[in-house]
């Protein structure tokens, strides 16, 4: 009670106390969000260790949507002057499915305001925000959106997806983080469609795409999960750096439908632009960020490539796959950071990057009609020996 003195002043979670290091202020929306996550159907705790929690889901989600908002700088969205946004008919399957996540989430919010569930609404946003966008889809979309050509499909096809989860986000979070929300939206880097995120009500038109090919993606996120176990082993080891250093062979039993979705998702050995094999965003490579990717037909053929250490076993697989990783085969770009056979060998300007980037390059050289100058990248003084 509050004569027992174990209660918390709002204001001092809002504005802090005298000392800011120990009390600092966290602001109207942190309390907002402490307030929309608590079961208060039953007793609810504060304390300084809930508000840091809760203040760092608050930072999730603020991060998120600057990624977002960094991202749409050149984006012009339907219905606007020279539009460059894609056509939901011809995205992506990722791209679909990733506009599927973001209608189920919206419509799982919608219906948990309206029961007024807000824990149950605050969880789904951090959940989507977390596992969906920055663990998965924003991880992968980095080589579409840094890599690509400027106005490359598989770019605009991603930014079109961001710009819909971005305006979503925006407007889910708005009954609860009203501060966040408004400032979001006074930073579009587009026509903003209203003055404020207040007007114009929900967002119903981002409620209407269905799941697409659902089971697919969530075989790949299992497959991805599997590799990226074994990666950390190698990376403990020192075998590989980061995870484009590596490759990675993977068998599927003949029963259940991995085999056909690894058939499906298999991509172009080389990094080449236009892809042959697939449309540059739905093949295993850029979905698991692996340098190569090589299935074989039996599970002692994944040993015997990458070693047992680095190979999976069935009890400890997640997607029902045998999956082991190595060191990437020929040489790395130095734009992408993939390992490609091909580089060095293709006698460009710039040796030392792969066909796909030096496309990207002579692209935005004709866009700009600058000359593309490599970056003087200058050594690092040697230490003195003490």
């Amino acid at each position: 009670s509050k004569s027992d003195g174990n209660v918390i002043n709002p204001l001092l979670i809002i504005d802090g106390g005298n000392n800011q290091k120990v009390d600092p202020a966290y602001g109207a929306d942190v309390l907002r969000l402490w307030v929309a996550s608590v079961d208060y159907t039953g007793d609810v705790c504060i304390g300084t260790n809930i508000i840091k929690q809760t203040f760092e889901s608050y930072r999730k989600l603020r991060n998120t949507a600057r990624y977002l908002i960094g991202n749409l700088a050149d984006f012009k969205p339907l219905g606007t002057e020279g539009s460059n946004a894609v056509p939901y008919d011809d995205l992506p399957s990722m791209d679909r499915w990733m506009l599927g996540r973001l209608s189920s989430v919206l419509r799982e919010v919608d219906t948990a305001g309206d029961e007024y569930q807000f824990g149950r609404a605050t969880q789904e946003l951090l959940r989507f925000a977390t596992a969906d966008l920055s663990n998965f889809y924003l991880d992968i979309a980095k080589d579409r959106l840094y890599i690509s050509a400027m106005d490359d499909a598989r770019r605009r096809s991603c930014q079109t997806v961001l710009h819909a989860c971005l305006e979503g986000l925006s407007k889910a979070i708005a009954p609860i983080l009203p501060h966040m929300a408004e400032d979001i939206w006074q930073t579009l880097p587009y026509e903003k469609p209203t003055e404020s995120v207040f007007e114009g009500g929900w967002p119903d038109h981002l409620m209407e795409f269905e799941e697409y090919e659902a089971e697919q993606w969530a075989f790949v996120r299992s497959l991805r999960d599997d590799a990226n176990k074994m990666l950390e082993l190698a990376r403990t080891d020192k075998v590989i750096g980061a995870s484009l250093d590596a490759a990675a062979f993977v068998y599927a039993p003949e029963e259940g439908v991995a085999r056909g979705i690894l058939e499906k998702l298999d991509g172009d050995r080389d990094l080449i632009t236009p892809s042959v094999k697939s449309n540059g965003v739905d093949d295993l490579r850029s979905a698991l960020m692996l340098s190569q990717i090589n299935m074989v037909d039996s599970a002692e053929a994944v040993s015997e490539a990458c070693g047992e250490k680095y190979t999976s076993t069935t009890s400890s697989s997640t997607s029902g796959c045998i999956v082991g990783v190595k060191k990437a085969d020929g040489n790395k770009c130095s734009r992408c950071w993939f390992y490609d056979d091909q580089v060095g060998k293709l006698g460009f300007v710039n040796n030392d990057i792969c066909q796909r980037c030096n496309e990207a390059i002579f692209t935005w050289e004709k866009k700009t009609g600058q000359k593309f100058e490599k970056p003087v990248v200058e050594p690092v003084a040697e230490q003195p020996t003490v």
